[in-house]
């Protein structure tokens, strides 16, 4: 099981075009995760509250108590492209008025999204 969350590090990326179940979900982890990551990296504010390591493998153990079989999850994770999740993460922070290199913006984004609760708050502390 722990090979698992090793896969999804490698891993933590973006969907295929047209993923479904486990997959969209690992898409939405993964960019929300890496979302996250980046706000700790730059906002002196904020911290991950988990590594992701520990984030991953609580989505893995999500997705089995859920129903999933570890082949699905194992699918899911590799089925998705890190290049993609990037992409979606920089379009994400782009429409949050996020440009590159404007930190006081992405912090601005940050404490949003731990004020709404949202996945990406709730990984930060």
């Amino acid at each position: 099981m722990r090979g698992l969350a090793a896969i999804g590090l490698l891993a933590l990326a973006g969907c295929v075009s047209q993923p479904s179940g486990v997959q969209a979900q690992f898409g939405a982890f993964a960019g929300n995760a890496a979302t996250a990551d980046i706000m700790a990296g730059f906002c002196p504010q904020y911290e991950m509250r988990n590594s992701l390591e520990e984030l991953t493998q609580g989505f893995i153990d999500q997705m089995l108590a859920a129903g999933y079989s570890e082949i699905e999850v194992l699918d899911a994770i590799q089925a998705t492209s890190e290049e993609a999740i990037i992409e979606e993460v920089i379009v994400e922070m782009g429409q949050q008025g996020v440009t590159p290199g404007d930190e006081a913006a992405l912090c601005a984004y940050a404490d949003r999204e731990v004020a709404a609760g949202s996945q990406i708050g709730r990984f930060l502390r």
